[in-house]
């Protein structure tokens, strides 16, 4: 058994005990860890584990993926990080442009692969939420958002987190969070997009309600997305209203994300604080919408994908 440091803390990986065929031949892998010494879960139980379906690329890849050095294998270990624990933090879209403040007037590098931390400890309980509590890089958040879109993302390269295999099974899906609807068959202009926030949902173990076209076709309806709160120190945020993609006001993400609701109630009153009307996206897929529901016409993507018919 092996010891491996996440973080700050220890993460025990377990060494396979049944050969892999006998795994599936009950229902597939254990739901409390991997049974290859490759997979990027260690001994905690998956936040969405009655929802979850195991991909090839979960034993496949490991948690640092194919990180070319100690900085890009912390970052990617970061990304894979499905042990966060603790009662979730709610945020808003402030506290995601504080955040990006708070890790600048710390003076944490970030904006390529050659920026990226080499210790990510300074990302770890960075901000100080009134009423709310200490976030960062491993804290357990929650945002309520509208969808402005979803697609896969690095499909024809893959990229090092993923052990650059290509293919949408193989690749996170980009969310593109805003604080109010896109009016249908209208995209958004580079100030929105600056103005959005990220989530990513992980190609580990995902499940297979939770795609493109199930968050495009919804986004009438608010969602709340939870899940670890990530610092992206590959990229640049938007300055000004422009950037480059992806555009978002913070590269502090929810990645990977452990839980999708949308708000069942046809006036959206939903609050990222209450649980009330809140249902989770895989009992929401499927249920007509009520007569009197007003939703919006499934629009084009910015990236070329087309949402199918409600």
């Amino acid at each position: 058994m092996a010891t491996k440091t996440r973080r700050g803390s220890s993460v025990r990986t377990i060494a396979p005990l049944v050969p892999l065929a006998i795994a599936l031949l009950h229902g597939g892998l254990p739901s409390a860890a991997t049974s290859e010494s490759g997979g990027v879960l260690g001994s905690c139980t998956l936040p969405f584990d009655a929802l979850r379906r195991n991909h090839a690329i979960d034993n496949s890849c490991s948690a640092s993926g194919t990180a070319s050095t100690a900085a890009q294998s912390a970052q990617n270990e970061a990304k894979n990080n499905f042990c966060a624990t603790g009662k979730p933090v709610d945020l808003s879209f402030s506290s995601f442009a504080d955040l990006q403040q708070a890790t600048e007037n710390a003076r944490i590098t970030f904006g390529g692969n050659s920026q990226l931390p080499a210790n990510r400890d300074a990302l770890h309980n960075l901000l100080l939420i009134p009423s709310r509590g200490t976030v960062g890089e491993g804290s357990v958040v929650r945002l309520s958002a509208y969808v402005m879109d979803a697609h896969f993302s690095n499909v024809g390269k893959g990229e090092s987190v993923n052990c650059q295999q290509p293919g949408n099974e193989n690749n996170d899906i980009h969310i593109l969070l805003s604080q109010t609807p896109i009016p249908p068959g209208q995209k958004p202009t580079a100030a929105e997009e600056c103005g959005s926030v990220t989530a990513e949902i992980s190609p580990h173990f995902r499940p297979d309600v939770w795609n493109p076209e199930n968050l495009n076709r919804n986004n009438a309806h608010i969602f709340r997305f939870t899940g670890q709160l990530f610092f992206d120190a590959a990229h640049r945020p938007c300055v000004g209203g422009t950037g480059a993609n992806p555009k978002r006001i913070s590269i502090w993400e929810i990645h990977p994300v452990y839980s999708v609701e949308i708000c069942g109630d046809s006036n959206n009153a939903c609050s990222v604080e209450s649980d009330q009307n809140w249902v989770p996206l895989s009992d929401f897929v499927g249920t007509p919408a009520p007569a009197n529901e007003t939703r919006f016409v499934p629009r084009e993507s910015l990236f070329g994908y087309l949402a199918p018919p409600a």
